[in-house]
């Protein structure tokens, strides 16, 4: 016991006490012991000329077999409210935490703010277990012609939906997105888009539709992977370089019965419609 004491560098019988279990923090009345010392801050302490760092300097040369306590058991009295200084009376106003503060920050985006960079995105969205958190991507024709199709797809089920756009304007396309999820009773729990200028205003739709809406990073495709495949699906029957501007409705929706109802590997070769029914 006095071995492991030494080794410490405490009492063998603070030891002691602690292996029978009768080991008791002693109470120090901090008022008493540095009586001397509390007296002199109280008469000598002035944040705009004297800091407590001064006061105790002074204090250790002029009362030189008083106890003093260092700077940092003095601020911690004071922010324990031990002694009679507080937090408003210091000559420095505490210091913010950024690390604290940058997460609060980025917590109150994932509340309160609707358009979010897909970083925030959370995890479970990744595993694909639910349905309703959508990717939607446009599908251009020829570089001169305004119209274009607007693909959204279901991550978790792969269920393909694609719109006809006339104009690439971006309240249009926002607008046309809004209408067509509500008239086909689309169930949307989160959005997921890249940077393109045709969704630039897409989170009026998301705030109305009570969900998130994520942006991909710049260049970035991959990280809208199950759309991309969905694209590449679509391009079977409307190949690179088509115009988009004699494109029917009812043709994207027999292109949607056809893609939707493909069998899949990934479902072990049951189609979107299928798995879509297990949900």
């Amino acid at each position: 016991m006095r071995k492991t004491a030494e080794i410490l560098n405490i009492h063998h019988s603070t030891i002691s006490r602690y292996k029978r279990g009768i080991y008791r923090k002693r109470k120090i009345d901090i008022n008493k012991k540095y009586e001397v010392f509390i007296k002199y801050l109280f008469d000598h302490y002035d944040k705009r000329h004297h800091s407590i760092e001064v006061c105790i300097h002074n204090f250790k040369k002029r009362y030189k077999g008083a106890r003093c306590p260092s700077v940092q058991q003095t601020y911690k009295w004071i922010r324990e409210g031990k002694i009679f200084l507080t937090r408003d009376k210091l000559c420095y106003k505490k210091r913010r935490s950024k690390n604290n503060n940058m997460m609060a920050h980025t917590v109150w985006n994932m509340k309160n703010k609707t358009v979010l960079p897909i970083r925030l995105r959370p995890k479970y969205i990744e595993k694909r277990d639910e349905i309703g958190h959508l990717e939607i991507d446009s599908i251009v024709g020829l570089k001169s012609e305004q119209a274009s199709i607007t693909s959204i797809v279901d991550r978790c089920t792969r269920y393909l939906w694609l719109i006809k756009a006339e104009y690439k304007q971006e309240y249009y396309v926002a607008n046309l997105i809004y209408n067509y999820i509500i008239k086909n009773n689309i169930t949307v729990k989160s959005i997921t888009t890249d940077n393109g200028l045709e969704f630039n205003v897409l989170g009026i739709t998301a705030k109305k539709l009570g969900v998130k809406l994520y942006k991909c990073d710049p260049y970035c495709s991959f990280q809208r992977g199950t759309n991309e495949r969905a694209n590449a699906l679509v391009r079977r029957w409307i190949p690179k370089g088509s115009s988009m501007k004699l494109v029917p409705q009812i043709y994207l929706d027999d292109i949607c019965f056809e893609i939707n109802t493909m069998p899949r590997k990934i479902f072990d070769f049951r189609s979107s419609c299928d798995v879509e029914l297990d949900y």
